[in-house]
C-alpha cells in the first residue's frame, strides 16, 4: 500500500530531546568556565609553587650588602624550588653560616673563606654582578688631573671600588697600599668631614650633589657556592648552587671588566687593612710601607717543597750575585728542614733552536746541595718571559700528590698579554697543589697579574734586600 504525505516534518525533535541538548550545552559551558578558572589557578601556582618539602632558608653572605640584596631580590622573584623545597634566600653576616658568598673572585676572598673554615663547591665561580668604579667629586674632576693624595677611600662601604681606584690612580701597588692605609674613611658619609677632593665609589652609589668620574674598570662580583658544614646542610648547599647558577645566567656583563689587582691592594682595602686575614698585627700594610720590602698580608707562608724560578734576563744583571747567594742559602735551609727543592731559570731564548723562555734545570728533589751549586753558574741575557715560565712551572707541578711552592724571583715581565687569560691558565694548571710567592727585584714595573696570583709578594728594591726577601718568600 502506498504511503501518503501528512504535511508534517517527520524529523521534528521531541521536546525532551531539546531539553537534553540544552542541558548538555550548559554543562559544556560550565566545564569550559571551570577550566579557564583552574587554568588561572595553575598560573598562580607556577608563580608560587606548592612546597612539597616545605620551606628552606638559603643563607647568603656578601662583601657588599647592596649587591647581595639585589641578587637575592632577583632570585626570590623567580619563586625558586630546589629538591621540593621553596627556597627563601636571606642575607647573613657570617661567612661561616652561609651557603653562598658573593664577593670579587680574588685570592683575598678565598682566604676569608679559608679563615672561616669554608670551601668553595666549584672550582671556577661565575661572575654575577658588575658596576663601574670611579670617584665622586663636587666638580666632576677629570681622571688625568686626579692625584692619589686627594682621594678618600671608604673601606667599610666601598672596599672593592677603593681597591680598583687606588691601584688605577696610584699607578703601583706600594703607593696604592699607602693611600688605602693613610686616606681611608669608613663610609661615603664621612667624605666631607675627612677632607680630600674626591672619594672612591661605584656609579650607582654616588652621594647627592657629587659628580661621578669612572676610572675605566668595573668591580665584578662572583657568587661562590659553598660546601655543606654542620651549620649549612646539603639542601642549603644545593640551593646555593642554584642561586649561583641563576645569578650567572642573568649577568649581562663581562668578568674581564675587572682588572687583575695584587692581593696586597685588595687586602689593604679591607676594613681591617688585611690584618684579619693573617691574625698578625705586625704585618699590617701601614707598617710594611716603612720597611725595605713590602709584604702582602694575605697568607702566612710555611716551608714547603720548593721550586726556585729565577729571572736571568739582562734586567737581573745588577742583582744576580745577590739572588744566586740568596737562593743557594734558602735551598740549603729548606733541605735541612726536610723539604725538597728544585731550580729553573728563565729569559728569552738566546741559542739557536731554543723556542721556550725557561730552562728546567733541576727537578724538585731532596738534593739541595745540587741546587746551591747549580744556581751559581747562571749568567744573564735576554728579556724576562715571566708569564710563560710561571705557567709552565705551575703545569709541571700542578696535580701532584704533594704541595709545591714556586718562589719566583723576578725583575718584571716582557711577555704580558691578556691578564685574565694568563691568570685563569695558571690557576687551572696549578690546581690546589701549587702555591706561588714572588720576590720583585729592582725598580721595574711589577706585573700585577703575577702578583695577583701570589700568596705573598715581597719587594727587594736593592740587591742587599734580596736574601731576606727570598727567605721570607720561602717561609723561612
Amino acid at each position: 500500500m502506498a504511503r501518503h504525505a501528512s504535511g508534517k516534518n517527520n524529523f521534528r525533535l521531541a521536546g525532551w530531546v531539546i531539553a537534553l541538548l540544552v542541558a548538555l550545552a550548559l554543562a559544556v559551558a560550565l566545564i569550559w568556565y571551570l577550566a579557564q578558572r583552574d587554568g588561572g589557578s595553575d598560573s598562580n601556582a607556577a608563580a608560587e609553587p606548592e612546597c612539597v618539602a616545605g620551606e628552606l632558608t638559603l643563607p647568603i653572605a656578601t662583601s657588599d650588602t647592596q649587591v647581595g640584596q639585589q641578587l637575592i631580590d632577583a632570585y626570590r622573584d623567580t619563586h625558586p624550588v630546589v629538591r621540593d623545597y621553596c627556597v627563601k634566600p636571606q642575607l647573613v653576616d657570617s661567612v661561616s653560616a652561609a651557603a653562598v658568598y658573593v664577593a670579587p673572585n680574588t685570592t683575598v676572598s678565598h682566604t676569608e673563606l679559608d679563615n672561616a673554615g669554608r670551601t668553595a663547591a666549584v672550582a671556577d665561580p661565575q661572575a654575577v654582578f658588575s658596576e663601574p668604579a670611579g670617584v665622586a667629586s663636587k666638580d666632576g674632576v677629570k681622571l688625568e688631573d686626579l692625584k692619589i693624595a686627594s682621594v678618600r677611600f671608604p673601606v667599610e662601604e666601598e672596599s672593592a671600588a677603593s681597591a680598583l681606584v687606588a691601584r688605577k690612580v696610584a699607578g703601583d701597588d706600594n703607593a696604592a697600599v699607602k693611600a688605602l692605609t693613610d686616606q681611608r674613611i669608613s663610609t661615603l658619609a664621612d667624605f666631607n668631614a675627612g677632607g680630600g677632593d674626591a672619594v672612591a665609589t661605584v656609579e650607582d652609589n654616588v652621594p647627592s650633589g657629587l659628580q661621578f668620574t669612572p676610572v675605566g674598570s668595573d668591580v665584578v662580583y662572583a657568587a661562590i657556592p659553598l660546601n655543606q658544614t654542620e651549620k649549612v646542610n646539603e639542601d642549603q648547599s644545593r640551593a646555593g648552587q642554584d642561586f649561583a647558577r641563576h645569578s650567572a645566567e642573568q649577568f649581562d656583563g663581562s668578568a674581564n671588566d675587572q682588572p687583575v689587582i695584587s692581593d696586597l691592594v685588595w687586602a689593604a682595602a679591607l676594613p681591617g687593612g688585611g690584618e684579619g686575614l693573617t691574625g698578625d698585627a705586625g704585618k699590617r700594610n701601614a707598617q710594611a710601607q716603612s720597611s725595605a720590602h713590602t709584604t702582602a698580608p694575605v697568607a702566612q707562608v710555611q716551608p714547603e717543597n720548593t721550586l726556585f724560578l729565577l729571572d736571568t734576563s739582562d734586567a737581573m744583571a745588577p742583582y744576580i750575585e745577590s739572588a744566586k747567594d740568596a737562593i743557594a742559602d734558602a735551598a740549603l735551609a729548606l733541605g735541612a728542614d726536610g723539604k725538597e727543592v728544585g731550580l729553573w731559570n728563565y729569559s728569552s731564548p738566546l741559542n739557536p733552536g731554543v723556542v721556550v723562555g725557561y730552562r728546567q734545570n733541576l727537578t724538585v728533589s731532596p738534593d739541595a746541595e745540587s741546587v746551591a751549586v747549580a744556581v751559581r753558574r747562571f749568567l744573564t741575557g735576554g728579556v724576562p718571559q715571566t708569564r710563560e715560565a710561571v705557567e709552565a712551572a705551575a703545569g709541571a707541578y700542578g696535580g701532584a700528590a704533594t704541595t709545591t711552592r714556586i718562589v719566583l724571583v723576578t725583575t718584571g715581565t716582557a711577555d704580558a698579554g691578556d691578564d685574565k687569560a694568563f691568570a685563569d691558565a695558571v690557576r687551572k694548571a696549578a690546581g690546589d697543589t701549587v702555591h706561588l710567592t714572588v720576590v720583585r727585584v729592582g725598580e721595574g714595573e711589577p706585573d700585577a697579574a703575577v702578583s695577583g696570583l701570589a700568596q705573598k709578594a715581597v719587594d727587594a728594591k736593592q740587591a742587599d734586600a734580596i736574601p731576606a726577601a727570598v727567605r721570607e718568600a720561602a717561609g723561612l
